[in-house]
């Protein structure tokens, strides 16, 4: 039962019960379950919370993307990963696809046993898949499944897929400074033939 005071022309109680909550909740936090959560790795850039992961898909190789993955409880737990295929449905939510279905994460369906309270860094590749990188924004996701009896609890962590650069930015800014190089040799070299 809530009770409720009016002061001058508000709630007190669920005011204070809200309050509270938020002030519990702190950042928001890896998707995970049954104990068992997996978070981009470092969690925090630029003092911000990072609750999915980005990358970029290179025109060729690999980019490698790093995780945590923690268990929460006191005791040891299991789970099955996997990465998957994601889409965003016309409400802002995701659904997801079967184990190995994103052309582009190279994340190896595996299960794993964390100790209570354990933490343990990995990484998985992005690449280009059998058709090239993707023309816009692609979504997939890293799942955690946790089987407790006859019941499969599932929680996935979104990555969102954006396509790299097609020349890496170093080469390109070498390439610029060889063309402009090469046009002032050229540039000189027509000079000197004019006085000639």
């Amino acid at each position: 039962m809530i009770f409720r005071r009016p002061i001058a022309g508000r709630l007190v109680r669920p005011a204070v019960v809200v309050l509270f909550l938020f002030l519990l909740a702190g950042p928001a936090q890896a998707a995970g379950t049954g104990g068992v959560d997996i978070s981009p790795y470092p969690s925090l850039v630029d003092g911000k919370q990072l609750t999915a992961f980005h990358a970029k898909v290179p025109p060729n190789g690999d980019v490698t993307v790093q995780y945590a993955l923690r268990n929460v409880t006191d005791k040891t737990a299991t789970a099955r990963l996997y990465s998957t295929m994601a889409q965003r449905d016309g409400q802002g939510a995701f659904t997801i696809g079967v184990a190995g279905s994103s052309p582009y994460l190279g994340f190896p369906d595996q299960k794993v046993s964390l100790k209570a309270h354990e933490t343990r860094l990995g990484s998985f590749t992005v690449h280009p898949g059998s058709k090239g990188r993707p023309k816009g924004q692609v979504y997939g996701a890293i799942v955690v499944e946790v089987t407790n009896g006859s019941v499969v609890q599932q929680a996935a962590t979104v990555v969102y897929l954006q396509p790299g650069p097609l020349v890496p930015l170093p080469l390109l800014i070498v390439l610029i400074a060889v063309g402009v190089l090469a046009l002032a040799t050229l540039g000189f070299v027509v000079a000197v033939r004019r006085r000639h």
